[in-house]
């Protein structure tokens, strides 16, 4: 994780105000961490909740954030707050996906958009992959207009993503699998955002006569101390002209 960082022992010692062969001791297993000192490296190496459980586990220690279901009885308040977010938009779509980008909760609205590209021949499995849905020609990508300023968007986004983890060394399996499907651009990594005219990257999708421009945000459960609740992203759409507007609020 430190070499993912791109810090060398002394870089990291310093930050941790330790010396850098106390880091080496711990690194080769000569010394034994604290519990206390393991915790003191996640912070400075700024892991995720996850990240952290696995070095206290890799040292003997018990993991000291929880990794619940979203339906498990602790999750309760969290589950409510994301429903509120989601029915507080409507009629406009929203959704809540994981780290991976797998779909956890979504609106009426998403669902209805869904069973219409349903309805036009799109095939999605039990539990979506936003990512993959995106790149699939039997999901999402036969609906998408300008596609491969889209794809090459979302794909740069997960790239990034992984980069800027505790574990960026390690495989992107979920970058990998999609870079396996069919269609998928060459130059995905090197290609320029294009609609700079816009505040925000318009995404259009043709369902059938209705062509709709939206945008959206993404938000995260501030402060989180469950892995689950961390890796939680909600995802508000919104209409960019009239037409888009008028077909949700109709």
């Amino acid at each position: 994780m430190r070499q993912g960082k791109r810090l060398s022992q002394m870089d990291f010692a310093l930050e941790c105000e330790v010396s850098a062969k106390h880091i080496s001791f711990l690194e080769t297993g000569r010394s034994q961490p604290s519990k206390g000192m393991v915790l003191h490296l996640a912070q400075m190496l700024q892991t995720d909740l996850a990240a952290t459980n696995r070095l206290l586990s890799a040292a003997g220690y018990s993991q000291v954030y929880s990794d619940q279901d979203l339906n498990a009885p602790g999750m309760a308040m969290i589950k409510e707050a994301l429903d509120h977010l989601l029915q507080a938009h409507l009629p406009y779509p929203a959704v809540v996906f994981d780290h991976e980008y797998y779909l956890v909760m979504a609106n009426t609205a998403m669902q209805a958009m869904m069973v219409r590209m349903v309805e036009l021949g799109a095939h999605f499995p039990a539990r979506p992959n936003f990512l993959l849905s995106l790149l699939d020609n039997e999901g999402m990508k036969p609906f998408v207009g300008d596609w491969e300023n889209i794809a090459c968007h979302m794909l740069q986004r997960v790239y990034h993503e992984h980069l800027a983890g505790p574990f960026r060394d390690q495989p992107n399996r979920l970058l990998e699998h999609a870079l396996t499907l069919p269609g998928v651009p060459q130059n995905w990594k090197s290609r320029l955002v294009e609609h700079l005219d816009y505040p925000a990257i318009p995404f259009t999708l043709n369902l059938g006569d209705q062509q709709l421009r939206i945008f959206s945000t993404i938000a995260t459960i501030g402060t989180p101390l469950d892995v689950t609740a961390q890796n939680l992203r909600i995802e508000h759409f919104f209409p960019m002209d009239e037409r888009s507007k008028a077909f949700w609020q109709s």
